[in-house]
């Protein structure tokens, strides 16, 4: 009981901590505009991530809670959902009275992890330690009422100590002091919030006793432009090693044992008028793994259209291309609002 106990505050940690992120895994699509040729200054924002970091996502949260099309799709997808509110607004109030922290608050969000950390966290039954993991959040930060605010919420008083000049606050693990999740105000408009060691590398990576995030991840983030959700990602051999050797389809068996060679992975979500186009791209450590891989996905994408009894499902299924070059494999969808809801009516309705 202590152990379920115990995972059960850590889950509740990772939650409160993922919060600013949490309404774009409810939306699921999102973006802005075209991709430009050099970051825009909107990307050298991590130079507080620290180099430990293989996995960095970015998220414009004003921009996505001021776009009626994501309310508008919100309020679609909770329509099949009984369990969300109504309105994104009431998802909105309802997050903000559970931890204090209102997202039309913030601005901008910069999550990183250790990928291979986070992956182990969730194939974790023992939940033994938490992962590597924090978020670079900007907005409209007032630090007493924030703090205040979680007090609250949270029932609790956060554990307060100084690290570098800076105060950590601390919603401590009754079960474990090593999972407790800490905060800390780097400066007016911008705050960490993480475990303990992620937060303490972000306040060294500021004061100059660490080196920013930089390599493979760091560039590969860079080069998807100003989009309003993207994500560069080191794919862990731990993850890949699941991938099963071959998959059945129709009367054969498919090889994927290519798959296995991903080494990164890149995601861009981008909004033009009512058309969201989502970007992927599998980074391969060969480009034979990478032209196996790209032939298979487009062997399964053109066979899954034709082999599926839903119209709706093949029409979707057909707006997906990929490409090869190098390598790199890429997939690629655009779809309207109205198709992105009719797509999650599909799953929700499935799911129940």
């Amino acid at each position: 009981m202590m152990g379920q106990s115990a995972r059960c505050q850590r889950h509740r940690n990772l939650l409160f901590g993922l919060v600013a992120i949490l309404l774009a895994g409810i939306i699921l699509l999102v973006g802005c505009s075209d991709t430009s040729t050099s970051p825009p200054p909107s990307t050298q924002i991590p130079f507080a991530v620290p180099q430990r970091a293989d996995l960095l996502a970015e998220i414009e949260l004003a921009e996505i809670l001021d776009d009626e099309d994501f309310a508008e799709l919100y309020q679609a997808i909770a329509a099949q959902s009984p369990a969300l509110p109504r309105t994104l607004d009431a998802a909105l109030d309802n997050l903000e009275y559970g931890t204090g922290i209102d997202l039309r608050d913030l601005t901008h969000v910069i999550v990183f992890a250790d990928a291979e950390e986070l992956v182990e966290s969730m194939e974790s039954a023992s939940g033994s330690s938490p992962p590597y993991w924090g978020a670079l959040v900007e907005g409209e930060l007032n630090e007493n009422t924030i703090i205040h605010g979680i007090e609250s919420r949270m029932g609790q008083e956060l554990a307060i100590s100084s690290y570098q000049n800076h105060t950590l606050y601390s919603l401590a693990d009754s079960h474990n002091q090593g999972d407790a999740l800490n905060t800390a105000f780097l400066a007016e408009e911008q705050m960490v919030i993480g475990t303990s060691l992620a937060v303490k590398d972000v306040i060294d990576v500021t004061v100059g006793l660490q080196e920013p995030i930089s390599g493979t991840v760091y560039d590969l983030y860079c080069q998807l432009g100003d989009a309003l959700t993207k994500l560069a990602s080191y794919v862990p051999e731990s993850l890949t090693s699941q991938i099963p050797a071959e998959i059945p389809l129709g009367p054969v068996n498919l090889s994927m044992l290519s798959f296995r060679d991903v080494g990164y992975t890149t995601l861009a979500l981008t909004k033009s008028e009512a058309i969201i186009t989502a970007d992927v791209h599998l980074e391969f450590t060969n480009s034979d793994s990478a032209k196996t891989s790209g032939q298979l996905l487009w062997i399964a994408i053109t066979a899954s259209k034709y082999i599926v009894s839903d119209p709706d499902i093949g029409e979707l299924l057909s707006k997906v291309h990929t490409s090869t070059s190098s390598t790199s494999v890429s997939l690629t969808a655009s779809l309207t609002i109205s198709e992105i809801e009719r797509l999650a009516s599909m799953i929700l309705g499935k799911a129940d």
